[in-house]
């Protein structure tokens, strides 16, 4: 199909990719100050956990990846991926998708 490869697909495309929010900050990374987030300190705060089960979910997760048994690019688009969808509390949607995710690579959550 060429319409795939029409400029005012590619256009409107980048339009849309612009209309995005910008940059999600990730876990250790300098933040004003010269501090640096941990993991697990960015996705307490970033999926506004709330009980103690979900922050043991978090803790297991930063462990798995400091352990390098999950990868951690795959934890920061989960994360990234729950952040954007605007919800008021976006863990549970970070908890099933990373779970269905680990899953697939046989690490167990």
């Amino acid at each position: 199909m060429r319409i795939l490869h029409s400029p005012a697909v590619f256009l409107l495309l980048s339009l849309a990719l612009s209309a995005l929010p910008g940059p999600v900050v990730f876990a250790e990374e300098p933040v004003g100050g010269g501090q640096v987030i941990s993991l697990e300190d960015q996705l307490n705060t970033g999926l506004k956990t709330r009980r103690p089960e979900e922050t043991d979910f978090v803790e297991e997760v930063a462990r798995l990846v400091n352990e390098g048994k999950l990868p951690r690019k795959l934890v920061d688009s989960t994360f990234s991926w729950a952040v954007r969808r605007r919800q008021t509390y976006p863990f549970p949607a970070f908890e099933r998708a990373l779970r269905l995710q680990a899953d697939r690579l046989g690490v167990g959550l």
